[in-house]
């Protein structure tokens, strides 16, 4: 395809779009507490509790892990300070502060501690009105890219696949600051959106069609024949032609019959075309074929269906009054008959006639030979079938322009009226008549070069499909946004609506969203309508694909390295499986709207037979996913997922560091601090440890105090997760000892101890239902804004936690609050940038 020069003008505006960023409004100041009961409470209790226990080690001086506490001295100073004071806050409720060596205080006042810590927080961040966030151009990633492809056209062939991977920020990889546009993406942009324009229309002129034109030496004839001088077939009476067909299109096709009756003597001959099965499809007369290389012929249109096809050529005659055809041979007709005797035999001896054909005969005996037949013409369809389109070139084309001699004429009148809803739902707003000018200009311009409408309207769309108002989601005020006085702004139906969509199925709005945003009504019961249509629909697996992937890191699954001499059942397709087991837990707990603590506690949970094999459940087999109990496996919820227990251990063997590390980051929401530097890992640390256990070892490498406070927990979750293997399957004691369950055992703060994973989940499910909710609302927003969440949004999350506590924090209703929240629902812009009418 030709982009007559546009290339270079695509680069320039894509070029420019990467400038495009939001405005960001100043952060709010920190409340006056200073007078408040709150204050007094901090100043009273929460500030001695954290001098008393955490002064010695977080002085200003040497501050153990850069953290100084003395800035949290007054209430401003924590406002100031939220995100640090936030770690102190989860790390102290949690029990990993202080050290196991350090003096501990009572339940009880870390109970005190963390209330008045909590609230203190919420006031310095959540005591006005929150604003939304600034906003971002975001580009599309691939899995959006592709997705909107899809949806757009309705092909579904992953062109971002040859992209470069997205950038990552936050954990996700819609993170509007950090998706960039390299030079390499520009062209791969260019190259793509060739290639879907190309398959999306098609020139009817590419389109296949039949135009063949038999002579008489490739035709099969039943029975015995003669060639004459000029090569026509000469046969008897009792005998047929036929000829087999591969048809591209069902339609109207022309056939042409040449050939006629031996002898001038002779009345004229009915030949009856039949369909392979004797059905009649027509019939033409024939005279005497006029001797030497003439011929007689007959013609008519015949409907043919796509595929293989034969044609029978019968001699016949219907001049006995009745109308009723009545075979030469004296018979009545029977099309059937005549198709029963295209046995094995009648073919092979006809294939055989044409590979050694007859030499010409200059006297044939015309009673014998009565028929003469010297070519068969087929052509067409006459007109090319609808479905003969792909879906995707009606969806685009809605008005063809007509031809004109060798041109063609209203070309930019019928581009408008196509280009007009493609643009529409491509740029996910109206277009204005300039826009349409421009893309309609392109076809003009391939239609003056010779080009056909149809590669006109190629080149138009690959320029919209590499259009920054396609490859960026950008939220602007228009003519109808009311700015409020803090500076922020409603989405528009339109910007809601496409917030909606890339949020629940990464991909455009549907038909449905678009003719919400016709009527123009944002109250919020419709907004809580359309969320739970589109998690209804099979759309809302993004959820599961794209969200929960990247949550979990189950994408980093693919990378992840395994022995194959120590787990030789370990293949590619028991990755997927590993990794499909966990999206379908997340997937059904969404559609059933179950708390999500049932991630945690779920005593069910989805195999195919490769995943059942490696569980050791019986009853299940093939690739198809069913639900499956649990009940006396050892396994509960994801943490015994092997797609987890997998990704967190090493090549050859099992982490508890790892697997501990991922349920504080992922389940509590409390990533631990990077090790300090100097301190060796297990694989470095003295050979005295050699002969120690996992365990043994680990409790060595806690000796150490910089490391003591953080594996004082982690380990004890990792440790719970030892029965399983490094690739998730259940393992008694190592080589060596007696066969007996692993130690799974552990005690997480507050002294509640577990033994194995099934009961360390259960319980997690309980103690920790809250800060699992927290994690999970945090994610959600994080991936539904496109941007990494800022202290002043820990009012939004508490919020929704607040909504939805009564039902125990349903993942549906979770997902639908913060489509509802208000960062979801407005942008921030600044005061000082041009006017609404002056972005016009």
């Amino acid at each position: 395809m030709d982009f007559l020069g546009a290339r270079a003008l695509l680069v320039f505006a894509l070029c420019c779009v990467v400038s495009l960023k939001g405005y960001s409004a100043d952060e709010l100041s920190s409340a006056d507490l200073s007078d408040s009961k709150l204050s007094r409470e901090w100043a009273e209790k929460g500030w001695p509790f954290l001098q008393h226990y955490c002064g010695d080690c977080h002085e200003p001086n040497e501050p153990q892990g850069e953290l100084d506490i003395y800035q949290f001295q007054s209430v401003e100073s924590v406002g100031k300070e939220s995100a640090s004071m936030q770690r102190v806050l989860e790390m102290v409720r949690f029990g990993a502060m202080p050290p196991e060596d350090a003096e501990q205080p009572e339940e009880v006042e870390r109970k005190q501690f963390s209330a008045i810590a909590d609230q203190l927080l919420y006031s310095v961040t959540c005591d006005l009105r929150p604003r939304p966030g600034k906003v971002t151009a975001r580009r599309l990633n691939r899995a959006e890219y592709n997705n909107t492809v899809r949806d757009l056209l309705g092909l579904d062939f992953q062109p971002a696949e040859n992209f470069p991977s997205d950038e990552v920020g936050a954990g996700f990889d819609n993170n509007g600051d950090v998706l960039s546009l390299s030079p390499l993406l520009m062209e791969k942009y260019l190259d793509a959106a060739e290639q879907i324009a190309s398959r999306a229309i098609v020139d009817p002129e590419t389109l296949p069609k039949l135009k063949i034109d038999l002579p008489s030496d490739q035709l099969l004839i039943a029975g015995d024949t003669q060639v004459g001088r000029f090569n026509g077939r000469f046969y008897r009476p009792e005998g047929f032609a036929w000829v087999n067909l591969e048809i591209p299109h069902t339609g109207k096709y022309r056939l042409k019959y040449y050939g006629g009756n031996s002898s001038a003597d002779t009345q004229e001959t009915e030949i009856a075309v039949l369909s392979g099965e004797g059905k009649l499809l027509g019939s033409g007369r024939l005279g005497y074929y006029g001797g030497g290389g003439s011929s007689d012929s007959f013609g008519f249109s015949l409907e043919l269906g796509k595929g293989k096809q034969t044609l029978i050529f019968a001699p016949f005659n219907s001049d006995d009054g009745s109308g009723a055809a009545v075979i030469t041979n004296g018979s009545q007709p029977d099309g059937q008959a005549i198709a029963d005797r295209l046995d094995q035999n009648v073919i092979i001896a006809a294939k055989a006639a044409i590979e050694d054909p007859l030499t010409p005969d200059q006297r044939i005996d015309h009673l014998t030979f009565p028929h003469m037949i010297r070519s068969i013409r087929v052509e067409g369809p006459e007109r090319i079938p609808r479905e003969a389109y792909p879906e995707s070139h009606h969806r685009v084309i809605k008005r063809v322009a007509s031809r004109s001699g060798s041109g063609w004429k209203d070309v930019e009148k019928s581009a408008i009226e196509s280009l007009r809803p493609i643009m529409t739902l491509a740029f996910r707003r109206s277009v204005t008549d300039l826009e349409l000018e421009r893309y309609a200009g392109l076809v003009r311009q391939c239609t003056d070069r010779g080009m056909s409408y149809f590669e006109g309207m190629q080149t138009a769309l690959a320029a919209v499909l590499v259009s920054p108002n396609f490859l960026f989601r950008i939220e602007k005020p228009d003519a109808s946004s009311r700015i409020e006085k803090d500076g922020s702004i409603e989405l528009t139906p339109t910007q809601l609506a496409t917030r909606l969509s890339y949020f629940l199925w990464s991909s455009m709005p549907d038909a449905e969203l678009n003719r919400w945003v016709d009527k123009n009504d944002l109250k919020e019961e419709l907004v809580s309508y359309q969320v739970g249509r589109m998690l209804a629909d099979a759309r809302s697996r993004s959820l599961s694909d794209q969200f929960a992937a990247q949550w979990f890191g189950l994408r980093n699954l693919m990378e992840h390295d395994v022995d194959a001499e120590l787990f030789p059942d370990f293949n590619p397709a028991l990755r997927d499986a590993m990794r499909e087991e966990t999206k379908q837990l997340f997937n059904h707990v969404l559609q059933e709207n179950r708390p999500i603590s049932e991630l945690l506690s779920a005593d069910y949970t989805f195999v195919n037979g490769a995943l059942a094999k490696h569980y050791g459940l019986t009853g299940v087999s093939g690739d198809s996913f069913r639900r499956v109990s649990l009940e006396g496996s050892g396994r509960r919820g994801l943490l015994t997922h092997a797609s987890i227990l997998t990704l967190t251990s090493y090549p050859r063997r099992t982490s508890p560091v790892q697997r501990g590390k991922w349920i504080l980051e992922n389940i509590f929401g409390t990533p631990p601090p990077d090790p300090p530097a100097g301190v060796p890992t297990l694989e470095e640390s003295s050979d005295s440890t050699v002969s120690l256990t996992l365990r043994e070892q680990m409790q060595v490498h806690r000796r150490n105090p910089a490391c003591a406070a953080c594996h004082r927990v982690m380990d004890q979750l990792g440790f719970g997760l030892e029965e399983f293997d490094a690739v998730g399957a259940f393992r008694l004691a190592s080589k060596g000892e007696a066969e007996q369950r692993m130690d799974s055992s552990g005690e997480l703060p507050g002294g509640i101890r577990f033994e194995g994973a099934s009961q360390l989940s259960k319980i997690l499910s309980k103690t920790e239902e809250v800060a699992f909710a927290r994690t999970a609302i945090e994610k959600l927003l994080t991936f539904a804004l496109g941007r990494e969440l800022r202290p002043k949004d820990r009012c939004v999350v508490d919020e929704i936690l607040t909504n939805t506590r009564s039902e125990h924090y349903r993942l549906g209703d979770l997902v639908r609050e913060v489509a509802l929240s208000r960062p979801f629902r407005f942008y921030d812009w600044d005061a000082e940038s041009p006017t609404v009418e002056r972005l016009e």
